[in-house]
């Protein structure tokens, strides 16, 4: 199957993917993860990429669509993960003929309540909750005694705007895949557990059609 998995930071679309890829032996692709690797590789489409990155700027579509449809060619099965971002976009991978496209639909509060309680060792790495993954000792890692750290973006203030953004820039995609019946609104607001049996049951639907 091919898939398109959308939501909003903090939706839970990294945690659904990894499910999916265990369940049932999807590929995960990330453009994200593809053109970070591209640019450690510096290859020349990473040199290219960089120029960009390095002025914080956004990757032209052409060179982003082009590494997804290269990356996925002659593969039937995998989860695209976080593109298309637009509708444009949309429309310059219509050949890869795309199955389903799942939509994590979580609202705003609990994207806040997500996101904002993440704490992150810059130590060692590790990452916690303070309400999902408790530490033993508030605010010190448990697996090396650092002081944590809330990273800037998980502030509410910042959570709530990149909520609005993201709403905002992906509702047209949304209304585009639904009149093409290729979306899928999965509730995305219970635990983890939940989510993903409800996204495996609208595979498992699909696939008896």
């Amino acid at each position: 199957m091919k898939i398109i998995m959308l939501g909003a930071p903090g939706s839970g679309k990294g945690t659904v993917s990894d499910c999916l890829v265990k369940e049932m032996k999807l590929l995960h692709i990330s453009p994200g993860e593809l053109l970070r690797e591209e640019v450690k590789k510096q290859t020349p489409i990473g040199k290219e990429v960089h120029k960009y990155m390095d002025k914080g700027l956004l990757v032209p579509t052409n060179i982003v669509t082009d590494m997804v449809k290269l990356e996925v060619m002659d593969k039937k099965d995998f989860i695209l993960d976080g593109f298309p971002r637009t509708v444009e976009q949309a429309n310059l991978i219509e050949d890869i003929k795309i199955d389903m496209v799942i939509s994590l639909d979580v609202p705003e509060a609990e994207v806040v309540e997500r996101l904002s309680g993440r704490r992150s060792c810059l130590n060692c790495g590790a990452s916690y909750h303070v309400k999902y993954i408790p530490l033993k000792k508030e605010g010190i890692c448990d697996k090396c005694g650092t002081k944590l750290e809330q990273r800037k973006d998980d502030h509410p203030e910042t959570i709530k705007q990149r909520f609005q953004v993201y709403n905002k820039e992906t509702q047209p995609l949304i209304d585009y895949y639904a009149k093409k019946k290729l979306l899928h609104k999965i509730d995305a607001s219970k635990a983890p557990k939940e989510v993903c049996k409800a996204v495996m049951e609208e595979l498992k639907k699909f696939k008896k059609k």
